[in-house]
């Protein structure tokens, strides 16, 4: 288990200013040039809302066979059939979190998961 230091202070410039090292999956920062660094982490967005980017990101994070971010579109679309097809029905918001933190998007991943499913819910 992992615990997350709730990140809900609002931050000048979000992610361009360098302020502290951070972890990045997709190399966003000049961390990934020492991997074994350790670093402070919350769950802070860094910026502001932004527009949810198709990068493959979360295929990665995942250890079950699935595709989350077909997944979270699917919700998004309030696509019934294709969440079905996508194993909605086999993850719950835990599943994905780590989905949510390296997302480049900052989209609330678990939030949308749990969205879907009580839309579902009540649709069945």
């Amino acid at each position: 288990m992992t615990v997350i230091e709730e990140g809900d202070q609002p931050e000048f410039l979000g992610w361009l200013l360098p302020s502290y090292p951070r972890p990045s999956m997709s190399r966003t920062f000049l961390s990934f040039l020492n991997p074994k660094r350790e670093f402070h982490v919350n769950t802070n967005q860094h910026g502001e809302e932004r527009a949810y980017v198709m990068t493959g990101q979360y295929e990665r994070v995942v250890p079950m066979d699935l595709y989350p971010q077909h997944l979270v579109k699917a919700i998004l679309c309030r696509d019934f059939d294709q969440m079905e097809g996508l194993g909605i029905y086999e993850v719950v918001e835990e599943d994905l979190a780590l989905c949510e933190f390296v997302c480049t998007s900052k989209q609330p991943v678990q939030q949308i998961l749990r969205e879907g499913l009580n839309w579902i819910r009540e649709e069945a």
